[in-house]
C-alpha cells in the first residue's frame, strides 16, 4: 500500500514520513508533496491508495486537491484532512467531497493510527467487492453464450406460444438479443455432408465432434467479419450449425453471399465438404419455427442437387465467386467463349455429360434435337454480343444434319466443344479485352464503392455473369472480388480518416459500411490497427 502526505510545512511532512509507524499498517511507501498542485501530480502518476492532506496551503489547498484528484483518478483512494479548530468549515465541505475522516493539529499519532485502520479496512472491504463482482462478471460472461444458444434452440425448435411471448422478450432483453424483437430475420442451417461416412472411416466418434466444432467455429468468425448485421448462432441436436441473420430488407443476398464464403472457408480450413440451407424470405422472431422448418426441408434437396453448395426454395445457388462455369447457363457459356481460354472451354465440358443426363429424355434423337434447340437458344445470344458467323441463321438445317451424324454422348460432346471453340475465335478478334472488362468494372467500383455493391451488381453493370466476373478479377487483379472492393473502401477510408472534420462513423457510412463496428474490424483486419489507433498516428485526435 501506497500514502502520499501533502502539506506546505516541512517540518510537518517530515515529521510524518519519518515518525510515523507507517509499517505497521502495511504501508509499504510514503511519498509527499508541498502543495496541491505537486500533489496531484504525484497522485495521478503513483496512484497512492491513502492521501493525508492538509486543509490549509499557501497554494492550493488540499481542499481543491480533494476536489481535482476526485475528477480525474480512475482507482480507488481514500483522504484524511489534517485541520485547526478552527477550519470545521472546510473540513466539512472535504467530507461533502469524499475524505473519510479527519485529525486534528497538533496530530495525535493514535488518533491517525484509528484513523488509518478504519480507512485501510475501508479499502480492503472495497477491494473484496470489486474482486467478487468481477468473479461475478466472469460466471456471467460465461454463461451467457450458453444461455443465447439454449434460447435461440427453443425458439427455432419449438412452435411459438403466444402466451409465452412476454417471457420469451424479456430474455431475448437480458441476453443482448433484443435486436430480434426489431428486425426480420432470415435462418440459414449449415451441415456436413456425409458426416456418418467420415466417422466411420476416421473410426472414431471424436472425430466428428472436431469436425461439428470446426465448421462452427469457422461460420462464427466469417458472421463476425464478413456480416454487416446482427446475427446469432447455435447448434442443434443433428450436429447442424443454424445462424439466424437480421435482415434490413428484404433482398437475401448478403445472406447467399455470406454462405458461399462460409462454404468455402470450410473446404479450406475443415477439410469437410458442407452444404447450407437458407429460407424463403425474412420474418420476425415468432415464425423462427417456420423459418428453421423451411431450412431443414430445403436442406433435404442436397440428395438431389448435390452437396457442398448453397440450397434455396429455387433449388441451388451457384458459388457467386467459383471459377468455373455451369454450361447448363447459356450466358455463362458465352462468357466462356468471350473470355475464356481454351483449356476453359475444354474444361467446362467436361460437364456436358452431366447436363445431357439432366434433360429427361433418353432416346439419341430427342438428345439430338435437344442439343439443336441449346445450340440455337445460344447461338442467338452469341449474335446479339457481336459474333459474326451467321450461317446457323442462313441454314439452320445444316446445324442440324451436322449433330445427326453423331450418336453417342462422346462424340456430340466434341462437335458442341468444336461449334464453342470456332466462336470463341471469332469473340476474341473484336470483343473487348479481359482486360478491359476489369477497368470498366474498376472504374464502376470507385465510383459507387459507397453503395451496396455485390458481385451480381457489378457483373450486371459490365455485362457479364457474376462467375466470370469472379474468374476474370482473381485472374487480372489476384484478388476476388469481395476482396477488392474492399481494398477500394480502405483506401478511401485511410484518407478520411486523415482529415479532421470527418468523424469515424462518418467514414465508415461514405465508404460503404452501415455499421461502423463491422467497419472498424475491417479496417483493423487491412491496416493492422483501428481507425482510433490510425488517426492518433496521423496526429489527430480520437473522435
Amino acid at each position: 500500500m501506497r500514502v502520499l502526505i501533502v502539506d506546505d510545512e516541512l517540518e510537518i511532512r517530515e515529521g510524518l514520513r519519518t515518525r510515523f509507524p507507517w509499517s505497521a499498517y502495511g504501508v509499504e511507501e510514503v511519498l509527499t508533496a508541498d502543495d496541491g498542485d505537486s500533489a496531484l501530480q504525484v497522485a495521478l502518476a503513483r496512484k497512492p491508495e491513502l492521501i493525508v492532506t492538509d486543509i490549509k496551503m499557501k497554494r492550493m489547498s488540499g481542499l481543491a486537491f480533494i476536489q481535482a484528484l476526485a475528477a480525474e483518478a480512475s482507482y480507488p483512494w481514500r483522504s484524511i484532512v489534517v485541520s485547526g479548530y478552527d477550519d470545521f468549515e472546510m473540513v466539512r465541505q472535504a467530507m461533502k467531497l469524499g475524505a473519510m475522516d479527519y485529525v486534528l493539529k497538533p496530530i495525535n499519532t493514535a488518533e491517525l493510527g484509528d484513523v488509518l485502520r478504519k480507512a485501510i479496512g475501508e479499502l480492503e472491504q472495497e477491494r473484496i467487492a470489486r474482486a467478487n463482482q468481477l468473479l461475478l462478471n466472469d460466471q456471467v460472461h460465461s454463461a451467457i453464450p450458453k444461455m443465447r444458444e439454449e434460447l435461440l434452440r427453443e425458439m427455432l425448435e419449438r412452435e411459438h406460444n403466444p402466451y409465452r411471448e412476454a417471457r420469451i422478450s424479456h430474455r431475448l432483453q437480458t441476453l443482448q438479443l433484443d435486436w430480434m424483437l426489431r428486425d426480420r430475420m432470415a435462418v440459414m442451417i449449415f451441415e456436413a455432408d456425409d458426416l456418418k461416412a467420415i466417422g466411420n472411416r476416421a473410426g472414431s466418434q471424436n472425430e466428428i465432434g472436431l469436425i461439428v466444432f470446426g465448421i462452427g467455429n469457422v461460420v462464427k468468425h466469417t458472421l463476425a467479419e464478413e456480416y454487416s448485421s446482427q446475427a446469432a448462432l447455435c447448434a442443434d441436436a443433428k450436429q447442424r450449425w443454424i445462424a439466424v441473420l437480421s435482415c434490413r430488407t428484404a433482398d437475401l443476398e448478403p445472406c447467399k453471399e455470406l454462405a458461399q464464403i462460409c462454404i468455402r472457408r470450410i473446404n479450406d480450413y475443415v477439410k469437410v465438404k458442407v452444404s447450407a440451407a437458407l429460407c424463403s424470405a425474412p420474418g420476425p422472431f415468432n415464425q423462427l419455427h417456420e423459418l428453421f422448418a423451411e431450412a431443414g426441408d430445403i436442406l433435404e434437396q442436397k440428395a438431389v442437387y448435390g452437396g457442398n453448395r448453397l440450397l434455396t426454395s429455387q433449388g441451388w445457388e451457384a458459388d457467386a465467386e467459383q471459377d468455373n462455369p455451369s454450361i447448363r447457363n447459356p450466358d455463362e457459356v458465352l462468357d466462356l467463349a468471350r473470355y475464356g481460354t481454351d483449356d476453359d472451354i475444354a474444361q467446362a465440358m467436361d460437364r456436358f455429360v452431366e447436363m445431357v443426363q439432366s434433360w429427361p429424355i433418353a432416346q439419341t434423337r430427342d438428345i439430338q434435337q435437344k442439343l439443336f434447340e441449346w445450340l440455337l437458344a445460344l447461338f442467338k445470344k452469341a449474335s446479339a454480343l457481336g459474333w459474326t458467323d451467321k450461317s446457323w441463321e442462313r441454314n439452320p438445317i445444316a446445324l442440324w444434319e451436322q449433330l445427326e451424324q453423331f450418336d453417342t454422348l462422346e462424340s456430340l460432346r466434341a462437335q458442341t466443344e468444336r461449334f464453342l471453340l470456332d466462336m470463341a475465335r471469332d469473340f476474341r478478334s473484336h470483343a473487348s479485352s479481359p482486360s478491359q472488362i476489369i477497368q470498366e468494372a474498376d472504374k464502376f467500383i470507385r465510383a459507387h464503392y459507397a453503395e451496396s455493391l455485390t458481385l451480381q451488381s457489378v457483373a450486371a453493370e459490365v455485362h457479364v455473369t457474376p462467375v466470370w466476373l469472379s474468374k476474370l478479377f482473381k485472374k487480372e487483379k489476384r484478388k476476388t472480388f469481395l476482396e477488392y472492393l474492399t481494398d477500394v473502401r480502405m483506401e478511401r477510408a485511410r484518407k478520411m480518416l486523415g482529415q479532421v472534420q470527418y468523424k469515424i462513423y462518418q467514414v465508415a457510412s461514405e465508404v460503404g459500411y452501415k455499421d461502423p463496428v463491422h467497419f472498424t474490424k475491417l479496417f483493423k483486419k487491412q491496416a493492422g490497427c483501428t481507425p482510433k489507433e490510425y488517426r492518433r498516428l496521423q496526429g489527430i485526435a480520437d473522435d
